[in-house]
């Protein structure tokens, strides 16, 4: 319904606008009908005015002085057709025009200078474009009380519209977002200080009936009235509007007019002094002073602009730390030793794909706080973008710096929506440390390469750590990278690249050993370096973005398997396939998965899809519609790695989950040489066989199944058993096997294989 109304004031604004336009073609064209027309739009401009003020309800009285102008205009320029272009009435309304005018002009400064506050506080220079106003409009006016009573009456309007004029386009280049109706309000004051100027030229109040000066004058009164009847005429006049400033390098164009104004100003006084005797005016060194102090002064304000220019071009935006442009000037004017920590959060995409880039950001700015307490005023600290942080420092305080670093990242950062722990990899590097024997600086490039191959190690080896650069971390970079290259090969089915293979490792029913289902687990026959288990490949994987592609690989032959079961006449046992989050974060997840069954024609009872609770998944995500969308197909979901995140029971309430695999660490007590878990918690702490029996009566109450993970003893199979753990699943039992030994082991043919 509200559209309605909007739709119409557009229309109208258009019809307004075109037939404007039309009556300046006109006036262009046919000489003769310009006196007619202008006297038409003198009196229709002050209606449309009113008529836009009640429509929009601009909700300011300057639109009501802004149609009184006119209205004083119109009058004016009826008195001069019928009385004479020089008659006093004439005089009077073009006066009284102008003062309403200069109401208006006045409204809009004050609105200029009333925002100027926050140009100073961006370091937009808005205090100086403030002195070059004021030097200029102090010029003008000390010009015209020099002039005396006799002075000519076109040398006092000119001065003054030549003034007005300068500080309008200035206002006009330093503004942005003015939007349609701004633009025909400006374009309305410019066309009728041109008019006045040219029409004071000829030491008259109006232009010559049918001049060409005229159309100025029929655009000054047009030009204001289709901003009045324009949708957006709120913006013309709200203070919104006079906040928003373009870049320096535009709004710096604006200046130009004002330098040209005391130029200006000494043609019209000498035109003046030229033809009439007695004028009095400044000494003549005044007006090529004030020019030249209103041209320092604009040189000054574009070399400050280039300074805050040159600044932000070496600052990060958000941190307002130095970037990789500022870190590169740092280190060349680096007096001494230097040495180099590049830190990475561990875990901060995760953040960023569960809660936003709007809380990442804010969650970048507390390590920014904190990462600069730790450094301690030691060295440099920079962002080279993401959440990749450098901090240049003498070799001496490294260690320190990055000590310091660990520690203060290590509480949580507490956030209204959000509270989370930042942890860090450190890379550390010296310019010292270098594989060749050179007596030349290293530069900065090598050192961040360096540093970010430590980092990477750091990360490696499970995050929060500090790890320094050796030489021979190039090779296992080397080695990384060509993984990288062979994972893609293989994903994209290039000869050569080896293969995928999916082992098995069955599920068994606790009290009677029987075999009930299976996990795929992956393994990559690599052509030169064997076979691969999924810790040596699938990092390298995730690095590189390809979890989706590798969860689909696996998806597809696993459900071969199935199917070439069914087909040798096998019993076709349900077996799970794991999902990392980037598959569920995708929304063709259910169409894909389903697809896949369809193809192979296997029922969707018999595949299962395990999710971990430590792949944090984003709650306004698709993964709850896609899951939900497969369980109703027969998918059965698992919740893998159950009791070792921060989400289960998040988890539960959001996704259909069916099953629950219980960790190891709660499953298999502890491992030889550790100190068991009540002696590192505590007396008072649960032991894991009492968290699993907690777990089972919770699951049992919900309706779902348990399953135990890493089960290798009897003894461990006896007690979960009678914790009540139904199912499970380890070393006890069986290895992963290769499919076809799976098969083999655990699928008896019952019925002759499909021809």
């Amino acid at each position: 319904m509200s559209s309605v109304p909007g739709h119409r004031a557009d229309r109208t604004a258009r019809a307004v606008l075109l037939a404007s336009l039309g009556v300046v073609l006109t006036a262009l064209v046919v000489p003769g009908l310009r006196s007619p027309l202008m006297l038409v739009a003198v009196w229709t401009a002050p209606v449309l005015v009113l008529a836009g003020r009640y429509r929009h309800d601009p909700g300011t009285r300057v639109w009501s002085a802004v149609a009184a102008m006119l209205t004083c205009w119109a009058a004016g320029f009826t008195a001069g057709q019928v009385l004479g272009r020089h008659h006093v009435a004439v005089v009077v309304c073009m006066a009284l025009g102008q003062a309403l005018g200069a109401f208006v002009v006045g409204h809009v400064v004050v609105l200029s200078v009333r925002h100027q506050g926050s140009a100073r506080a961006a370091g937009s220079g808005g205090s100086l474009d403030a002195v070059i106003v004021v030097t200029v409009g102090v010029t003008v006016a000390a010009q015209l009380a020099t002039l005396g009573v006799m002075t000519p009456y076109f040398v006092v309007v000119a001065s003054v519209d030549i003034a007005v004029a300068g500080v309008v386009v200035k206002f006009a280049l330093s503004r942005s977002g003015l939007g349609p109706a701004s633009y025909l309000a400006l374009a309305g004051g410019l066309s009728s200080l041109v008019y006045d100027l040219s029409t004071a030229l000829e030491n008259s109040r109006l232009a010559q009936p049918g001049s060409a000066v005229g159309l100025l004058g029929t655009i000054a009164v047009l030009a204001p009235a289709c901003a009045a009847v324009h949708p957006r005429v709120r913006a013309v006049f709200d203070p919104v509007t006079f906040t928003r400033r373009r870049p320096d390098s535009t709004a710096l164009l604006g200046l130009l007019p004002l330098v040209l104004l005391p130029a200006g100003l000494t043609v019209v006084v000498s035109a003046s002094t030229g033809t009439r005797a007695g004028v009095g005016t400044l000494p003549p060194w005044v007006v090529p002073a004030a020019g030249a102090l209103v041209a320092a002064l604009c040189l000054v304000r574009a070399a400050r602009a280039l300074r805050v220019t040159e600044r932000l071009a070496g600052r990060d935006p958000l941190t307002d730390l130095a970037n990789r442009r500022g870190l590169s000037h740092a280190h060349e004017r680096w007096a001494g030793p230097v040495g180099l920590l590049l830190f990475d959060l561990d875990g901060f995409k995760h953040v960023n794909d569960s809660h936003g880039h709007d809380v990442g950001d804010l969650i970048l700015l507390a390590v920014r706080d904190r990462a600069l307490t730790a450094v301690a005023g030691r060295g440099l600290l920079a962002r080279l973008g993401g959440d990749e942080f450098v901090v240049l420092a003498a070799p001496e305080h490294l260690r320190d710096v990055a000590a310091d670093v660990l520690a203060a990242l290590g509480p949580p950062v507490r956030l209204p929506s959000v509270q989370t722990r930042v942890g860090a990899s450190i890379g550390l590097v010296t310019a010292d440390v270098t594989p060749d024997v050179t007596t030349d600086p290293v530069p900065l490039a090598e050192l961040l390469t360096r540093a970010d191959i430590a980092m990477y190690a750091a990360k490696a080896a499970g995050g929060d750590r500090v790890v320094a650069f050796t030489p021979r971390m190039r090779d296992a970079v080397s080695a990384r990278y060509a993984l990288g290259h062979d994972v893609r090969e293989l994903l994209d089915g290039a000869p050569g690249a080896g293969r995928l293979d999916v082992h098995l490792q069955p599920v068994v029913d606790l009290p009677t050993g029987r075999v009930v289902s299976a996990e795929a687990l992956v393994r990559w026959q690599h052509p030169s370096r064997g076979l691969l288990t999924p810790d040596a490949f699938l990092d390298v994987v995730t690095d590189l973005g390809l979890d989706t592609r590798l969860d689909l690989a696996v998806l597809r032959t696993t459900v071969g398997h199935l199917r070439r079961w069914r087909d040798e006449g096998r019993p076709v046992l349900p077996v799970s396939v794991n999902l990392t989050g980037a598959s569920l974060d995708a929304p063709d997840l259910a169409t894909t998965v389903l697809a896949v069954l369809a193809d192979a024609g296997v029922p969707a009872s018999s595949l299962r899809l395990e999710i971990t609770e430590q792949e944090e998944v984003a709650v306004s995500g698709p993964a709850a519609a896609s899951l939900a969308t497969l369980a109703e197909a027969g998918v059965v979901v698992l919740l893998d790695d159950y009791g070792t995140g921060f989400t289960s029971l998040d988890y539960l309430s959001r996704f259909p989950v069916r099953v629950l695999k219980l960790d190891r660490s709660l499953t298999g007590g502890p491992r030889p040489g550790s100190p068991s878990p009540s002696a590192v918690a505590g007396p008072r702490a649960a032991r894991p066989v009492e968290i699993v029996r907690a777990v089972t009566a919770m699951a049992a109450h919900l309706g779902l199944d348990v399953v135990a993970e890493g089960v290798e003893t009897e003894a461990q199979r006896a007690q979960l058993v009678a914790a009540g753990v139904g199912q499970g699943q380890g070393y006890l039992f069986s290895r992963p096997l290769p499919a076809a030994d799976f098969a083999r082991a655990h699928l008896p043919r019952a019925v002759p294989a499909r021809t």
